[in-house]
């Protein structure tokens, strides 16, 4: 009897803890599924056709740059991505830095049109007997008013270089797509190319780095850049106050987007994550020039007394 009772209940233990197996491996295998599913969702969403011009104008600049120097291809996505930037982003950054020394070129003007708008503010207020929440509210509002007129009336805009440094953005993206389709990710058929011309460790462009050094210098080299650019850039803060909650919103931004890429990167085939690293790196090069005085003359940039100064930087991080 008590044997009976002993095998009958190993039975249901048995059958239990089947069923649970049973219902994990069903549960893993749908977020299997699931993941797999979202995941392409993703790639079909962002895929390129081949037939689109974009797509074909980009290729087509890769494969002449690859065929012309005969370089393996690891080095012609380094090669390329220098070139673009030096082409394309350069002379508009040139364009933002000179509306930049502009700006603060035209500050004692904007001073003395706010002192002198601070002064018929006090006299309004004790004309009219405004309370203090009413003389603050229409304060604030004249100086807002002020501000846009002296910024359209000028053609200057402390925004504008920022707009200026996001116009790129398009073309890394479209770079990024490209050789993805180039590594075989929207299409199962990467170039037989990619599979032997890597570099170094990540010898198999069409796979992610397996030691993660493109990922995390990536976001080493993005955090350099930040931290560069506000070392050799005074804050400009004084031309415009209300602006100061919005540049440490986008200062913390930059910074979790340094943080963010190296995860983004170590999924991405290393191709792209070569390509990433590249161009920050020529960001790097590019805020080191700006910041030679002789540089900025020749390139037509006027003298300002908050321009970016290389000396900053070494005062900064010793």
């Amino acid at each position: 009897m008590t044997n009976t009772m002993i095998c009958h209940f190993c039975h249901i233990s048995r059958s239990r803890v089947l069923t649970k197996c049973q219902v994990v491996g069903a549960k893993s295998r749908i977020f299997s599924r699931t993941n797999s599913t979202f995941l392409q969702t993703i790639d079909q969403s962002l895929q390129l056709s081949t037939t689109n011009p974009l797509y074909q104008g980009t290729a087509s600049l890769l494969d002449s740059v690859h065929s012309a120097t005969g370089l393996p291809w690891w080095m012609s996505i380094v090669a390329t991505t220098f070139c673009v930037r030096s082409l394309l982003h350069v002379p508009l950054m040139v364009v933002a830095h000179r509306g930049q020394a502009k700006l603060v070129n035209l500050k004692p003007q904007l001073d003395e049109e706010f002192k002198e708008l601070s002064h018929k503010l006090k006299q309004a207020k004790w004309v009219y007997k405004m309370s203090d929440k009413q003389f603050l509210t229409a304060a604030a509002a004249s100086r807002a008013k002020l501000l846009r007129q002296f910024y359209m009336k000028h053609n200057v805009h402390p925004l504008k270089g920022v707009v200026v440094s996001l116009t790129q953005l398009p073309v890394w993206i479209l770079i990024s797509l490209t050789l993805r389709e180039f590594a075989g990710r929207f299409t199962n058929t990467p170039r037989e190319d990619f599979l032997t011309e890597g570099g170094l460790w990540f010898t198999n462009l069409t796979l992610a780095d397996p030691t993660l050094v493109l990922p995390v210098s990536l976001g080493l080299v993005t955090l350099l850049n930040i931290k560069m650019g506000k070392a050799m850039n005074p804050a400009m803060t004084s031309l415009a106050q209300r602006d100061i909650r919005m540049e440490k919103k986008v200062a913390v931004t930059m910074y979790l987007l340094s943080i963010a890429m190296v995860p983004l990167a170590a999924i991405q085939p290393s191709c792209i994550s070569l390509y990433w690293l590249t161009s920050a790196v020529f960001s790097s090069v590019q805020n080191l020039g700006f910041a030679v005085p002789s540089v900025r003359r020749f390139l037509g940039i006027p003298q300002h007394a908050a321009e970016p100064d290389i000396h900053r930087l070494f005062k900064a991080r010793s």
